[in-house]
Formats: structure tokens, sequence, C-alpha cells
């Protein structure tokens, strides 16, 4: 599916005195530092009427203050209740975090692609110790490319009475790969930055939105003998709907009816009609439709709505005749 965009709308604390569970509790004692993070000195994080507070012995605070603290941008995506924390690299600026997260992001296999670093994100779904970080670039055909991995969290993001959102200190900031320390006698926690900044291990091109049943599989399953490398393939989705493909609805150029799970549409340039091929991640797929747009390197698999094809996005995967 070609230009979509997932609409994210910025979130709104809601400033609250009080918490609605029992094993929520606030602590006005407890403050958290940054080290040589937005400056080269300490800074303490400011907080206003919403406090810290321990969730089963882990420390969260107001997602906003933990941001604007750890200059990052925090986001709201309010149909997967996801808050999307971004730090935005840049290797020039007299922030030590925007220079830690350009040599961070320089450090990403890019997998023989051409591409752009555009940012770092991590999404914290609430209520899910589930999270996931992304290294973002563009291509040279100005689409996102997401290179990145699941992140299991010992904390969860929360909401307290329903408005404010609370991240956890320690999951929110290690899954950057910066370090975070906790100092029991003064109930500190702090943030600093480490002293070389790692190449991230476990990473793949991963969907720019949605997981799990929205994402391609990630699950590891080894690979299926399959027969001649075509190469590797931009990989959108569309669905027979007017949005995704116009007056054709769910017709196909030559196999009739488009059947999601096996139908893909192909640049006949690369990929001749009703070849059959292997999609790694996606497994084995049939090129019984075509479409102008398409790029040589491009397959459009077919999916059953138009909110999945938004969910998955764009994704990079090798492809292969099948046998």
């Amino acid at each position: 599916m070609r230009n979509i965009t997932k609409v994210v709308a910025a979130v709104s604390l809601i400033t609250l005195l009080t918490v609605n569970t029992g094993i929520v509790f606030a602590d006005d004692d407890i403050s958290v530092r940054m080290d040589g993070v937005i400056s080269e000195g300490s800074d303490y994080v400011p907080f206003d009427d919403v406090k810290p507070i321990q969730l089963d012995s882990r420390t969260l605070i107001p997602a906003r203050a933990m941001a604007e603290a750890a200059g990052m941008e925090v986001t709201w995506d309010q149909p997967t209740q996801t808050a999307i924390l971004t730090l935005t690299p840049n290797a020039d600026s007299d922030k030590p975090i925007e220079r830690f997260a350009a040599e961070a992001i320089s450090k990403v296999n890019g997998f023989g692609l051409e591409m752009t670093p555009k940012n770092i994100t991590a999404a914290l779904r609430i209520n899910s110790s589930r999270a996931v970080i992304r290294y973002n670039f563009t291509d040279s055909e100005g689409d996102n490319v997401s290179i990145g991995k699941p992140y299991e969290m010992v904390s969860q993001a929360v909401l307290i009475n329903g408005g404010t959102l609370m991240v956890p200190v320690r999951d929110s900031m290690e899954m950057f790969g910066l370090n975070v320390g906790w100092t029991q006698e003064t109930l500190c926690a702090f943030v600093s930055m480490p002293e070389t900044v790692a190449e991230p291990d476990g990473i793949a091109i991963i969907s720019n939105h949605g997981e799990g049943e929205y994402a391609a599989n990630q699950s590891g399953e080894a690979m299926p003998v399959v027969g001649e490398y075509i190469g590797r393939f931009k990989i959108t989705h569309y669905c027979p709907c007017e949005i995704c493909n116009g007056g054709w609805g769910a017709r196909t150029a030559w196999a009739g009816e488009m059947n999601p799970g096996q139908t893909i549409a192909v640049n006949t340039n690369v990929i001749p009609p009703l070849a059959n091929v292997y999609i790694d991640g996606y497994g084995y797929r049939i090129a019984e439709d075509t479409g102008s747009g398409l790029e040589e390197y491009q397959i459009d698999v077919a999916v059953p709505t138009h909110d999945m094809a938004m969910a998955l996005g764009v994704v990079y995967r090798d492809v292969y005749y099948a046998e």
C-alpha cells in the first residue's frame, strides 16, 4: 500500500493528585537526576503537581517530564494505547544525548540499503511489558525503514486515574542504551551516558507500525528450502478497499479474486505473472496482481483489511522463487 501515514496525537497529561490503586503510591522524596545527558552537568528532573510513584518497588515518573529532561519527545497513539518516546540524533548538537543518538544510530546495520538516519523511537504499550525499540531511517525513495527489536521490560507504562501517563525510569532509558542507577539512601534514580556506545544487537528490519499479529513474522523459524534468490524487496501492503486498490476492488490482474495470504502484486519487469515466490517472514505467495505504481523491487502483499495494511506499513525482505 502506498502513502500510508499513521496519525499520532500528542500526549495530554492531566494533573492528578491521587491514584486509583492501593499498590501505587506517590513519594515526594523520590528524585531523578540526569548526569551529563542534556548538559555536561547534573540536572534534576522537575516535577510539578504529579510526583514520581512506585509500583511493585519500581519507580515511574510522568512521561512528559521524563522525556523533556532526557532530551526526547513523547507522543501518544490512542488506537493502540501506546506511548512513543522519540530521540533525534544530531552529531553537531550541544546536547550530549543527541550526539550519543547520532553515534548509536550510525552503528546500526543497514543491511546494504542506502538510508539516511531519522530518529530512534521506543514504543511502550500501556499495561504491557513488551516494548519495541526502533532505529528509523529514510531510504532513497523517501520511505521510512525501521530497524529494531522487541524489548522485554521489567516494569510497565501505566495511566494514573486514566489521565497521567507514567513510564518506568529504568526500562524507558535503558532501551535507548543509557545507564540507570539508584541510590536507596537518597531515593534518587540517576541517568547517565555509557563511556562507549555499543552496536545494537539482535535487530532486524521490522514493520514501521504495529507488532504481534500486525507485524511480519519475526519468530526466527528456519527458512524452508527455496529456489533462486530474486533480491531484497520493499514490501508494502494493500486490501480490496478503494483507497488501496482503486476501482479494482477484490479483482486481480491474472487470477480472479484477491486471496489475502496468497496474492501479491508485482512489477513484471522482475517477477513474471503467476510466479510462485517465497518471501522471508511471510512465506509462500503467488504473483496474481500488478499495479502501475509498483517499483521494480517492490511487492504489494494482499491483506484482509485496510487497518491491517496501515498497521503493517513498509518492511524489507529477501525474496526467492519457490521450488
